[in-house]
C-alpha cells in the first residue's frame, strides 16, 4: 500500500480555500476499480466486506470530516495564547529549561529522540520544538483560558465551510476533567483530535493579522440564463489575537523554517514561516505516527498557508513531520508562489535578471512595440502606430528586469506625466514590485530581504518609467 495524506492550500486573508487534495483517492469514471493505493494481489485477499469498507473511505474527504492529533504544529496555538496573555516573551533568556524530558503527575514526557535542550527563550523554544517548554507554558496558561482561547479559535464547533462532510468531530475532555497530565499533552498537540480544516483555519489567523476568517470555497456564482453574478463575500469571524502577537509569532514561525526544526521547507527566494508536527501513535488503537507541517508564505505579507498531513507515513526518511511533511511543502511552495505572481524576494530569482533596453528612436511605434515586447519590456503611449518616435524614456542601453515599463514619445504625443516615488522602505519584493507598477514607475534591486534604502526617496517628484533603484537585505 501507499501512503495516506490530504493537503490545504488557504488565502489567509480571504479565507479562500485554493486547493484541497487527499490521497488515497478514487476512479470517478469507475468508482468500483481497485483504489490506486493498492495492488491487485493485496485487493483480491480482502473479502468483499473488506472491499467495500475500504471503498467507502475513500470517498470521505479527510481534510473536512476525519479529526485526527495536530501534534507540535498546535504549538502555534499555545504560543499565541501565552504571548496574548502577556505569560510569555518571545526573546526572553534562559525562561525554559529541558531536560530532555518533563515530569507531570508522575508520567514523563520527552522531546524528540529525547533530546537536552538545556535553557531557551520562547523563540528557541519553538524553533527546537521542545516539548518539555510547552509543557511548562501551558502550565502557566491553565485550562481554563485554554479552552477559551480553543473556542476562539474555532475547535470547539465547524468551520462552516460550504460543502458536505465537515462534521463537528473534534474530541476534547470537558474543561472539569482537565488535570495537569491533560494540559500537558494538549500544549504540544496530543491527546486530542481536530480536523486539518480546522487546525489550518485557525493557524492562519496568526498570518491575517490575529483575525479569523470562515473557509470559502464559492467566491461567485453566474447564473447561465440571465448573466447574473452573485458574489460569496469573505466572512470574519473574529479578531482571535491581537495584530501584535500575530506579527510576533510569524516572526518566529520564520526562525522555525531558517534557523530550526522546519529547515527542509525552504524554498529558495522566498520567505517562508512555518511549523512541524510528529504526533505519536495511540497504540491502543493500533495507530501510526502522524507527520505534518504547516507553511506561510510570504512572511511580510502573507498570501498562502499550507498544511500538509500524512498518515502513518513509512521510508528511509522517517515518520517526523521535518522530514517528510516539510520537504512536500516546500515543493508546493516553489510551484504554487510562481503560479500565483508572488515574485520572490531576493535577487537570485530570475524575473530580477536585467535587460540592456534597445534604441526604438526613429522607428514606428508600430515597430517600436514590437522590438520592446520581443525583448520582454511593456509599451505606454498615447501615439497612434503609423507616428514616428522621437524620444524613449528609459533611454537606450539602460539595464531594465522583464516587465519594465517604457514611454514613447512623438512630435505629437509628448505630454509627460509626473508621480510621486513611494515609500518603499521595509517593503519586500513582491511589495515593492506592485507599488512601483501602480505608478508606471522601474525598479532596479539589488541583495534580498526587504527594503533597506532607495534612490529616489519616498515623495520624490519623478516622471512615469523612471528607475527606482532599491537595495534589499535581511
Amino acid at each position: 500500500m501507499k501512503g495516506v495524506g490530504n493537503v490545504i492550500v488557504m488565502s489567509p486573508k480571504t479565507g479562500d480555500i485554493l486547493a484541497m487534495a487527499t490521497y488515497p483517492d478514487y476512479n470517478l469514471n469507475n468508482r468500483l476499480s481497485i483504489p490506486s493505493h493498492i495492488d491487485e494481489k493485496t485487493w483480491n485477499k480482502m473479502s468483499g466486506t473488506e472491499q467495500s469498507s475500504v471503498l467507502n473511505n475513500l470517498y470521505r474527504n479527510r481534510a473536512i470530516s476525519d479529526p485526527y492529533e495536530p501534534g507540535s504544529v498546535f504549538k502555534i496555538i499555545t504560543a499565541s495564547i501565552a504571548l496574548e496573555e502577556n505569560l510569555a516573551s518571545a526573546n526572553k533568556a534562559w525562561v525554559y529549561n529541558c531536560k530532555g524530558g518533563y515530569t507531570v503527575s508522575g508520567s514523563t514526557m520527552y522531546c524528540s529522540l529525547h533530546t537536552v535542550h538545556g535553557k531557551q527563550s520562547l523563540e528557541q523554544a519553538l524553533s527546537n520544538s521542545c516539548n518539555s517548554a510547552f509543557i511548562q507554558i501551558g502550565q502557566k496558561i491553565g485550562a481554563s483560558t485554554a479552552y477559551r482561547y480553543y473556542n476562539a479559535f474555532g475547535f470547539f464547533n465547524k468551520t462552516g465551510i460550504a460543502t458536505s462532510g465537515e462534521a463537528n468531530n473534534s474530541i476534547f475532555w470537558d474543561l472539569e476533567n482537565v488535570g495537569p497530565l491533560e494540559i500537558a499533552t494538549m500544549s504540544f498537540g496530543q491527546r486530542f483530535k481536530i480536523t486539518p480544516l480546522q487546525m489550518i483555519t485557525a493557524a492562519s489567523v496568526v498570518a491575517n493579522d490575529g483575525i479569523l476568517m470562515q473557509p470559502r470555497i464559492v467566491k461567485e456564482t453566474k447564473n447561465t440564463d440571465t448573466g447574473a453574478i452573485t458574489t460569496t463575500q469573505p466572512v470574519q469571524v473574529r479578531q482571535v489575537i491581537s495584530k501584535e502577537t500575530a506579527q510576533t509569532m510569524m516572526n518566529m514561525l520564520e526562525t522555525v523554517v531558517t534557523d530550526g526544526s522546519g529547515k527542509y521547507a525552504q524554498a529558495k527566494g522566498y520567505s517562508i514561516a512555518g511549523k512541524t508536527g510528529t504526533s505519536e501513535p495511540d497504540y491502543a488503537k493500533d495507530e501510526g505516527y502522524t507527520a505534518s507541517f504547516l507553511a506561510i508564505s510570504p512572511t511580510e505579507n502573507p498570501e498562502v498557508v499550507i498544511l500538509v498531513t500524512l498518515y502513518a507515513p513509512k521510508g528511509p526518511k522517517g515518520h517526523f513531520g521535518s522530514s517528510v511533511a516539510a520537504p512536500v511543502a516546500a515543493q508546493i511552495l516553489k510551484e504554487v508562489l510562481p503560479y500565483m505572481q508572488i515574485a520572490s524576494d531576493g535577487s537570485d530569482d530570475a524575473s530580477n535578471k536585467t535587460t540592456s533596453l534597445p534604441n526604438v528612436t526613429n522607428k514606428t511605434i508600430g515597430e517600436a512595440k514590437k522590438i520592446l515586447n520581443k525583448a520582454g519590456f511593456t509599451c505606454s503611449t498615447t501615439a497612434k502606430d503609423d507616428e514616428i518616435v522621437k524620444e524613449q524614456y528609459p533611454t537606450k542601453g539602460t539595464s531594465l528586469i522583464k516587465n519594465s515599463i517604457i514611454k514613447l514619445y512623438t512630435e505629437t504625443e509628448n505630454t509627460r506625466v509626473s508621480t510621486a516615488v513611494p515609500n518603499l522602505t521595509g517593503k519586500n519584493l513582491s511589495q515593492v514590485k506592485n507599488l512601483l507598477k501602480e505608478k508606471n514607475l522601474n525598479l532596479s534591486v539589488s541583495g534580498s530581504g526587504i527594503v533597506v534604502s532607495q534612490d529616489p526617496i519616498g515623495g520624490t517628484s519623478v516622471e512615469e518609467g523612471t528607475v527606482v533603484k532599491v537595495t534589499l537585505a535581511q
